[in-house]
């Protein structure tokens, strides 16, 4: 019978470290403590008056959109097929 007391006094001793705690039946479990942020804020960027649309309004276009600058600039390129297409 002395040898269940000792074991007991053991079990106590050796609990310690690794006690666990009791929750309460339907509440919710508190965050782990090594628990990492992954929250990512951003906002977008708006530049006013700055599309290549609006950069080609007052210039003379083409039937595929392009300026007479950058038809010459094909003109010159090394690809046959671009170069027969400016």
């Amino acid at each position: 019978m002395v040898r269940s007391k000792v074991s007991s006094k053991k079990q106590q001793n050796r609990g310690v470290d690794f006690k666990q705690i009791k929750r309460k039946i339907g509440r919710k479990l508190p965050p782990p403590k090594n628990v990492t942020n992954t929250e990512i804020k951003s906002k977008a960027i708006v530049l006013p008056e700055q599309s290549v649309a609006s950069e080609k309004a007052d210039l003379s276009v083409g039937k595929k959109g392009l300026t007479l600058k950058e038809l010459l600039q094909k003109t010159s390129h090394h690809n046959p097929k671009i170069r027969k297409e400016s």
